[in-house]
């Protein structure tokens, strides 16, 4: 099995309200990275992340489905959360086990209550956001509106930095407001986008949301403000690391559009992902449980494969043929088959045994 470096991964938690559109969105990146031979859908029950019975007939995610896949030399863990109220603690333990979240949100509700409740969450944990409206391509979906909803609720740092190409069933691709270029999609198609020109129609509305897109990256920044400020813009080459930078220290939240069923914005939203989200080498140090002599005092694992070991187990599942199955993130060090560990939650030594990188429920 391929091994990858901290600075190769990114582990992303996918969170939003019910029905938005998330096990879609995780099915159309997982079909483009390759990691399937075809689309998944809810409706049909195809999907890699939602194969429990119980989700296939309610057609919702109840727990948290895990799948990875490669993309430009970077793995990529997907983390496919429930959005219904009563599943949402199982978000929150994801949460732990990401350096971002992507929060998708219906291109026609807009922020839904779940919406802020997941997106509180996240603000506790000081856990980076990057937004995707999704389901663009729906009757009455609205870019305007979707952005209008997300303000109101999360305030100025929430900014675009793409603008869809065409609405509802007419919707064909978007413009990158970082690289201001447009990429065009076919609908249901491999997700891959054509290159091309920013339409007639859109290069003003597109030119207005750039140099919004780069002063609120500039802020803050003598360097990239004085650059700004002489040539109305920002370099590529520094806008990039800029913006990069500013969505690990939450100063700005980027909102991104596609279609999950119709497979529209999926390569370019990977594209991001791997581009400007934290990599796991960015994770900051954790703490260990306190020790017990009762002073408080905690130890401090640096990301790190020289540290000592430390996982988090965020979920435990029970596999009528493989037994109990504990999913966990490694935050330091290195563990390998027969590797022991303690576990300060049941105060015992844990062996580990059966290594395995789940893909959906496959192992």
């Amino acid at each position: 099995m391929k091994v990858y470096e901290g600075k190769d991964i990114r582990n992303i938690v996918i969170i939003g309200h019910s029905h938005s559109g998330k096990t879609s969105l995780v099915s159309a990146m997982l079909f483009t990275g390759g990691a399937t031979p075809k689309l998944g859908r809810v409706d049909d029950g195809s999907t890699m992340t939602d194969y429990d019975e119980e989700e296939v007939s309610r057609q919702m995610t109840i727990s948290t489905g895990i799948a990875p896949l490669e993309w430009h030399g970077s793995k990529v863990n997907l983390l496919d959360t429930p959005g219904f109220t009563l599943f949402t603690h199982e978000a929150k333990i994801a949460m732990r086990a990401s350096e971002a979240a992507l929060v998708v949100v219906d291109g026609v509700a807009g922020v839904e209550v779940v919406t802020e409740k997941v997106w509180q969450y996240a603000e506790e944990i000081n856990l980076p956001r990057v937004i995707v409206v999704s389901r663009m391509d729906r009757d009455r979906a609205n870019h305007e509106a979707a952005l209008e909803s997300l303000r109101n609720a999360f305030g100025r740092q929430v900014v675009p930095v793409q603008l869809p190409i065409g609405s509802e069933k007419n919707l064909t691709g978007v413009v990158d407001l970082v690289t201001m270029k447009a990429y065009t999609y076919e609908m249901g198609g491999n997700g891959k986008g054509k290159e091309g020109p920013i339409p007639a129609d859109l290069q003003s509305a597109a030119q207005e949301a750039h140099e919004k897109l780069v002063e609120i990256i500039a802020e803050g920044k003598d360097e990239l403000m004085t650059e700004f400020f002489d040539k109305g813009t920002i370099a590529e080459e520094h806008l990039i690391p800029a913006l990069h930078e500013a969505i690990r220290d939450d100063r700005i939240f980027p909102v991104l559009f596609a279609s999950g069923l119709g497979n529209i914005g999926t390569d370019h939203l990977l594209d991001f992902v791997v581009d400007y989200f934290p990599t796991a080498a960015e994770h900051a140090a954790v703490h260990a449980v306190a020790e017990p002599s009762g002073n408080g005092h905690s130890a401090e694992r640096k990301v790190s494969d020289s540290e000592a070991p430390s996982v988090f187990v965020f979920k435990t599942a029970n596999d009528p043929f493989a037994g109990r199955i504990s999913y966990f993130k490694v935050f330091s060090g290195v563990v390998k088959n027969d590797a022991s560990l303690q576990n300060f939650t049941r105060g015992s030594a844990e062996k580990l045994s059966h290594l395995s990188v789940p893909q959906g429920k496959n192992l």
